[in-house]
């Protein structure tokens, strides 16, 4: 046996080199301080497309795409004797050589490799795919509540009441798109304190706002609601910048909660570039320009708010389209034993690489560049040196190489078409970043007047087409028109959803014009668009990007038999196209009367009035019907926009 174990150190080379091939997991040896890599293990080799030139060169150079992703600051961290164990992160890596990259998460430790005198002679690193327990575990998360009860649970009053302060959504504007990534600070108790606002302008510009006020808890909260809505008061006034600035000045210097508050508020014209920005005692903003280089802003802040430091300098300049803009907090730069400048230096190598990176489809992180830099640049600092204490805000804007190009669609007056222009308008909201409500509404509001010109307004005479434009302007309002060259016959009362549909439109948009001319008829619909920022807590693990309204092509019906009754769940779109072929199934599942029968609705993605209409008379005509849809879906806002939530019952509800 001794000899054996003496046979074995003494390091068969033949053995030691089967043994490295045969281990489990990443194994990467690196050796000199530009880290060349000298072994790889076959799992790394097929991680990185299996690169014939990987061993030799120098890791930064072998795997490029990992530049500010946080892995090579580790290992230089490493070099200088520093070990990580059980570090998880995230890793877009160009797997296939093809330019795109593709996420997993990895679970890392890494060493120095010492020579026998002691001296650190490179790095060593084995790192664990952790990609199926990452996923399985936001699963659970999933599964468990959605990521907004979490917060709730998490947070608790500090938190909602910060979350209460902060705007309810973002602008979805032509020109320019913005995202936003609030964190906050790890421990609950010491939230409070930062503030975001994207705000249109009545000249069609936009201002992008970010704050800190002192302190945490629920007087900071406070005093961070104060600013923002004394801010938010003088931007929409038609205030300039400098006059907006010289008001949080004066407010802050006679509010004690507010006084010594940090602020930097940015105002940019999106169809000249022009963009001005000026700073109290806040870091400056940070461009990335389509080639993925930074550049920070180069201001000269005044002092904080309300400590009579004078008026702040305005810095102009111009961004060339495609240029990328973010404001953030300190609180994401800052870190214990680490210099401000190192800080800015690591969020400005993760921006970059950020907005760099060509993303394979199937992965997780947003699609947007705005939300695709939040997304992976919080991520990513916020993992680095032991997390975070502070409270996190990061806002993108992203000038549009291209203005949004409206949605122009001619579309035949037959109930097949519905669906197309469904699933087109779908995708138009869902590329110009709409968030999931106001796609739901929009969607329901088209398809409501879509459905009218169908029906009513047809005629032998006339071309049999109607037409569909929605332009998104400036100020983040959409125009939608339905126009038809028919006339409309009067609709006649119903109580069962027949000639609801207009009191329908009414209730998705924020205004309603019918225009009935000789030519025809025009429905044309105003809405101002949104979509959520992020807001998380520590516990919390964000997936990135909002939920998206699924596209459901055509209708599905599933059958269960209980001993309680037959249920029919329905999914997809019930509109005046799918109707017919839902009461063909409801009265063929009901056998005459034999079973009691429940129409579950809440996998429906669209409900038009034809659809509540049908559930309307068959739940009179037919003794042993109920309807049950779970709490906020689609079609139980339609039932309850037309009066007709009475015909509801709750999933789980005893049956009859």
């Amino acid at each position: 046996m001794a000899k054996a174990n003496q046979h074995w150190s003494s390091g068969d080379p033949r053995k030691l080199l089967d043994a490295f091939e045969q281990l489990p997991g990443f194994v990467w040896v690196f050796e000199g301080p530009d880290l060349r890599v000298v072994a790889a293990n076959p799992e790394v080799r097929a991680a990185v497309g299996n690169r014939s030139d990987l061993i030799g060169r120098p890791f930064k150079q072998a795997v490029p795409e990992l530049a500010g992703q946080h892995i090579f600051e580790l290992l230089d961290q490493a070099l200088h004797g520093s070990r990580t164990r059980g570090y998880e992160q995230r890793i877009l890596t160009d797997r296939h050589g093809d330019g795109r990259l593709e996420e997993a998460f990895y679970t890392f430790d890494i060493a120095p490799w010492h020579d026998p005198d002691g001296s650190i002679r490179g790095v060593i690193v084995q790192a664990v795919d952790a990609t199926d327990v990452v996923t399985a575990r936001r699963a659970a998360e999933s599964a468990a509540t959605t990521s907004e009860q979490r917060y709730r649970h998490a947070a608790g009053l500090v938190l909602e009441l910060q979350r209460s302060l902060l705007p309810e959504a973002l602008p979805v504007l032509p020109r320019v798109q913005v995202a936003a990534h609030y964190r906050v600070a790890g421990s609950d108790l010491v939230a409070g304190g930062d503030w975001f606002d994207v705000v249109p302008l009545p000249d069609d510009r936009i201002a992008l706002a970010v704050g800190d006020v002192v302190g945490h808890g629920a007087a900071a909260a406070a005093a961070m609601g104060q600013l923002r809505t004394v801010a938010l008061q003088a931007l929409r006034s038609g205030s300039t910048l400098a006059r907006t600035l010289a008001v949080l000045d004066d407010f802050a210097g006679h509010t004690p909660a507010t006084r010594a508050a940090t602020t930097c508020i940015a105002v940019l014209n999106p169809v000249t570039g022009t963009l001005e920005v000026a700073s109290h005692a806040h870091p400056p903003p940070l461009l990335v320009d389509a080639a993925g280089d930074t550049t920070f802003v180069p201001l000269t802040p005044a002092g904080p708010l309300g400590t009579r430091s004078g008026p702040a300098t305005i810095h102009s300049t111009r961004l060339a389209a495609g240029a990328l803009l973010l404001l953030y907090t300190d609180g994401l730069i800052e870190r214990p034993h680490r210099s401000l400048r190192e800080g800015a230096q690591s969020l400005a190598t993760a921006a970059a690489a950020a907005r760099r990176a060509t993303l394979h489809e199937n992965t997780t992180v947003p699609d947007r560049l705005p939300d695709r830099v939040c997304t992976l640049v919080t991520e990513r600092l916020t993992l680095a040196d032991g997390g975070y204490r502070d409270d996190i805000t990061l806002l993108a804007a992203y000038l549009l190489p291209e203005p949004v190009t409206p949605l122009r669609l001619t579309l035949p007056t037959d109930p097949a078409a519905l669906r197309p222009m469904r699933r087109q308008m779908t995708d138009w909201l869902h590329t110009i970043g709409v968030g999931a409500q106001d796609t739901s509404d929009l969607i329901h509001a088209l398809g409501e007047a879509a459905g009218n010109a169908i029906e009513h307004a047809s005629s032998r005479d006339t071309p049999a087409t109607f037409s569909v434009e929605a332009v998104l302007h400036d100020d983040g309002v959409v125009d939608l028109t339905c126009a038809d060259r028919g006339r409309w016959r009067p609709p006649v009362p119903d109580p069962g959803g027949r000639g609801r549909g207009l009191a329908m439109i009414r209730g998705f948009v924020d205004h309603l014009d019918v225009i009935r001319t000789d030519d025809g008829t025009t429905l044309r619909m105003r809405h101002r668009l949104g979509r959520p920022a992020t807001v998380t807590s520590a516990a919390a693990h964000p997936t990135g990007g909002g939920p998206r309204i699924p596209t459901v092509d055509d209708m599905s019906i599933h059958v269960t038999d209980t001993t309680d009754g037959r249920t029919l769940a329905v999914h997809g779109p019930v509109d005046m196209a799918t109707t017919p072929r839902l009461r063909a199934a409801i009265l063929r599942a009901n056998r005459g009367g034999a079973l009691p029968l429940t129409i579950d609705v809440s996998a429906v993605s669209h409900l038009s009035s034809a659809g509540v209409q049908l559930l309307h008379r068959l739940a009179e005509d037919m003794g042993c019907l109920r309807v049950t849809a779970e709490p906020g879906c689609p079609a139980e806002a339609v039932l309850t926009l037309t009066g007709l939530q009475q015909l509801l019952t709750r999933p789980g509800t005893p049956a009859f």
